[in-house]
């Protein structure tokens, strides 16, 4: 597809594009250039994440270390408060999956 992307912890290297290398935090992917990066993003994400979305308030918002967080399903969730991820936390299925408006049918 001829598609590039810089690495998430060291944009100097190019990303590779496959499963082994993808991290998904909160809504968004990430893709870096090794198992040693993906290891080192996965240990301190708010660091390579950027602006993240909240997954209760869908607020826009950078992620630090003090952000709560939690796992699910293979992702990374980090919230903008402690009181949105315990309302994450009792009900998972329903936040996990991103929720996309419907526009309306399309005409025929």
């Amino acid at each position: 597809m001829g598609i590039e992307l810089n690495c998430a912890v060291d944009p100097a290297q190019p990303a590779i594009l496959d499963a082994d290398h993808r991290i998904f935090v909160n809504y968004e992917t990430y893709y870096v250039s090794s198992l040693a990066a993906r290891d080192e993003f996965r240990h301190e994400p708010w660091r390579y994440a950027g602006i993240v979305t909240d997954p209760i308030s869908r607020e826009r918002f950078q992620p630090t270390e003090a952000s709560p967080r939690t796992q699910c399903a293979g992702r990374e969730f980090i919230f903008t408060s402690q009181r949105n991820a315990a309302r994450f936390q009792a009900a998972p299925d329903q936040y996990a999956t991103p929720v996309v408006p419907y526009a309306g049918h399309m005409a025929q």
